[in-house]
């Protein structure tokens, strides 16, 4: 992973965007940025904003093959040019969304793909609420909705559906792959925040998922987590009835007694993130997975990018962080790299 670090920080600046970041919770600047109107029966988080429209058209090679390039830089552009997954996957668009997650915590997804059933196009799904599902004939694709959508939108619903154990899976299960898929988006946004300022249907969607991971933490805490019981409140200011203390307790799916077996690509992310060692063992998609992700272990966003993504989501103000490390405005934009995180003009 090419990452985004602290060099430039003194120790100022990084104990005041700490103090900067536990503030709140907060209700974000632009709540256009999220899902609004109930879609699919699905309702949206922050009800009160403009109803939510998907991108346009289809995405040519040419087209995929620059918003991969321009999102994930030089190895998803060379993991869309080559095989195997130039061979295994034709639809540019489909195929930039999975080039993308080799510049995340999810590229070992990418390291041997003959055991993975991967989407190939796009299509109409069984389940037209989904992001990823089968067609009429059972075969897996993205839904044909989001044919026009940047890629690098993709790259959450692919996290979550690569390493998916199946129809019936349980909360311990998708909440794990719900934030695993947040992760992999707030990564993709730390890099390039203008995926996040697209306005379409599925950033809104996808944004929605990664502003609730961001604000699953303890009032006061900087650090935020999947499972903190004593969580602030993940959507400020949001819709009532999708309020929860924390991620984990979001109801994903109902619980099982016996859970199913988490695969060995499962253990790949975790490691490759740093979030479990390389030997640590991770059997079963159940409630261990979720102490696992509410630890403070992993380097997979550094203090900048979790600024540079709290700016691109609206939890953070540049105003506040400037305040809370005692520089200018124009000083703290240029130590966090924040020129490409601020909202774009007239929003």
């Amino acid at each position: 992973m090419e990452r985004i670090d602290t060099v430039s920080l003194t120790a100022q600046d990084e104990h005041g965007a700490r103090v900067a970041l536990a503030g709140g919770p907060r209700v974000p600047v632009d709540i256009d940025l999220f899902s609004s109107n109930t879609l699919f029966g699905q309702p949206g988080i922050y009800p009160d904003g403009r109803p939510m429209v998907p991108a346009a058209g289809n995405l040519d090679a040419e087209t995929a093959r620059e918003l991969a390039l321009a999102a994930g830089g030089t190895v998803a552009r060379d993991a869309f040019d080559t095989e195997p997954l130039l061979g295994a996957v034709p639809e540019p668009g489909v195929r930039a969304g999975l080039a993308l997650l080799s510049a995340t915590m999810a590229a070992p997804l990418l390291g041997d793909l003959s055991g993975l059933t991967l989407p190939r196009t796009y299509g109409d799904l069984d389940a037209p609420g989904r992001v990823i599902g089968n067609d009429e004939n059972g075969v897996r694709v993205v839904n044909a909705r989001y044919s026009g959508e940047h890629p690098a939108l993709l790259a959450l619903s692919l996290t979550h559906d690569l390493l998916w154990s199946g129809e019936g899976a349980a909360h311990d299960e998708e909440a794990t792959l719900h934030a695993l898929g947040a992760m992999v988006h707030l990564q993709l946004i730390a890099r390039h925040p203008a995926i996040a300022h697209t306005g379409t249907e599925l950033a809104r969607r996808q944004n929605s998922l990664a502003v609730t991971l961001l604000e699953s933490r303890r009032h006061h805490d900087a650090a935020f987590r999947a499972r903190e019981p004593e969580g602030a409140g993940t959507i400020p200011g949001g819709a009532p009835a999708l309020a929860s203390a924390d991620f984990w307790s979001i109801p994903f799916a109902p619980p099982v007694t016996e859970p199913a077996a988490a695969p060995p690509a499962l253990r790949a992310v975790l490691a490759y993130a740093g979030i479990i060692g390389a030997d640590e063992r991770v059997d079963a998609y159940d409630a261990s997975v979720g102490d696992v992700l509410a630890s403070d272990r992993g380097s997979w966003l550094s203090l900048t990018e979790h600024v540079r993504v709290a700016v691109t989501l609206g939890t953070l103000t540049v105003d506040e962080l400037a305040s809370a490390v005692q520089r200018s405005v124009e000083d703290t934009v240029s130590r966090f790299q924040l020129h490409d995180a601020l909202p774009p003009r007239g929003s």
